[in-house]
């Protein structure tokens, strides 16, 4: 059960970080992981100059929780969910002269309208550049079903992913920043690069 930390606490590690390790750059073994370690892997995620400043502010408390998840291990996890709702607000500025006659548009729906008209494709994201498009759809779709690209998985993953932790769920885990990364990605793509 997670509890307040103490004051005296509160700028101690994590104990739960203790259960994982890196490889040293220099000496090839593995070692504990550091604070170091998690401030590079959220300083390593950037959302490029083109992307509106509303937004990559919203993003930058994403990456600083994954920093502060290194003295509180469920901020990963506040993280993620905060990475979709920058996502959401991506989207939402992107298309925002497009708009339903309610003035809204799912979060489902703004996902699938960046991937199909093109604004969002598998070579965009960093973790699956120089792999087959079909490298993580053969994982996850049945071998008797045509394979998806990654885009279209994410039309349905990534709403489902940010309604888990939206409406309440107990998840914890350390990979808030692959999540952090993918929704970084996600964004950079739906922006043109600043020209300077």
């Amino acid at each position: 059960m997670e509890k307040l930390k103490t004051f005296q606490d509160l700028m101690s590690p994590d104990s739960r970080h203790e259960a994982f390790s890196v490889i040293d750059d220099i000496s090839g073994h593995f070692r504990p992981l550091t604070l170091r370690d998690v401030y590079g892997s959220a300083a390593s995620i950037e959302l490029h100059d083109g992307v509106p400043e509303v937004i990559r502010s919203h993003f930058a408390v994403a990456q600083t929780l994954l920093v502060y998840s290194w003295f509180f291990y469920p901020f990963n996890v506040t993280a993620e969910f905060l990475a979709y709702v920058t996502l959401e607000l991506a989207l939402k500025e992107r298309f925002k002269v497009e708009v339903t006659a309610n003035g809204k548009r799912s979060f489902k729906a703004l996902v699938k309208l960046a991937v199909t008209r093109g604004l969002v494709r598998d070579d965009g994201f960093t973790h699956i550049r120089g792999r087959s498009e079909t490298l993580f759809a053969d994982a996850l779709e049945p071998r008797n079903q045509p394979l998806k690209s990654y885009t279209d998985i994410l039309i349905d993953s990534l709403p489902y992913l940010r309604n888990e932790l939206a409406h309440g769920s107990p998840m914890l885990h350390p990979n808030g920043a692959a999540s952090v990364r993918i929704s970084a990605d996600f964004i950079n793509q739906l922006f043109p690069k600043s020209a300077s």
